[in-house]
């Protein structure tokens, strides 16, 4: 129990610097301060899952303490790591219908999900975190709280318990929602296919309800949501098998409700 407790604050304080890493990436691109990742609060999942599997799966790398042992930790980090982000975005487009990260303009790129850059820093990361930043962590965070008394140690790893499940309840509910209403419109502008030359009554209703939807509040705030926390992702279109940006997408429907 303890040592699952003792984890579970790993993958807080993980997924919490991953989120401080992310927001400050993004501000140093955008000089905009932007609420990142898939939760509500300042926590991106994907670091603290990726740490706590580093940590479990390299430690008798780490252990080892022989002059190799840095270049498999980075070899290691390299692969664990590009199959970690691999199969998130999969599943997560699986799931959503919508691809929240693409590197398919890198170099060397795995159908869009991960690329050679993105990889490398990650390795480095993970030799960061084997060597220096988990040392630190043990020592001066977990083990003073453990050490101070074990059920406030247990106390505090309930109440991260509950905000996170909470937290994670409510975001995918939110995604789920927001990928409803893109997958609504694509249906809405699939329906009136190429009818709308011949301009009968029919074509024009749906027209007019498309633009209706289109204009309406809970599309207009599911826009404004993924463009500012996932300003890359791309809308999967299942009718032609593409994937858009938020900006194609406005864009495709729009021509649609102007019979372009």
């Amino acid at each position: 129990m303890e040592s699952l407790t003792k984890y579970f604050l790993y993958f807080i304080i993980y997924a919490f610097l991953g989120y401080i890493a992310e927001v400050s990436y993004v501000f140093i691109c955008t000089k905009k301060i932007t609420n990142r990742g898939y939760l509500y609060g300042p926590l991106v999942p994907i670091y603290g899952f990726g740490a706590i599997g580093i940590l479990l799966s390299l430690s008798f790398i780490y252990n080892l303490n022989t002059w190799y042992s840095p270049i498999l930790v980075f070899v290691a980090g390299f692969i664990l790591t590009s199959l970690l982000e691999y199969i998130v975005s999969f599943f997560m487009e699986l799931i959503f219908h919508m691809r929240w990260w693409d590197y398919s303009d890198k170099f060397l790129n795995i159908h869009g999900r991960v690329c050679l850059r993105n990889s490398t820093m990650f390795a480095i990361l993970v030799m960061f975190v084997m060597y220096v930043l988990h040392p630190f962590v043990v020592e001066n965070l977990v083990s003073r709280i453990e050490n101070f008394n074990l059920v406030f140690f247990y106390i505090l790893a309930g109440i991260l318990f509950t905000l996170v499940l909470t937290d994670t309840i409510l975001s995918t509910l939110k995604h789920v929602s927001i990928a409803k209403v893109f997958k609504k419109l694509e249906a809405m502008a699939e329906a009136i296919g190429d009818s709308i030359a011949a301009k009968t009554l029919e074509t024009k209703g749906r027209l007019d309800e498309l633009k209706d939807y289109f204009s309406s509040n809970i599309v207009k705030k599911s826009f404004r949501f993924l463009d500012i926390k996932y300003a890359s992702a791309k809308i999967k279109l299942k009718s032609e098998h593409l994937k858009l940006s938020l900006i194609d997408f406005k864009e495709k429907i729009k021509n649609k409700i102007q019979g372009e």
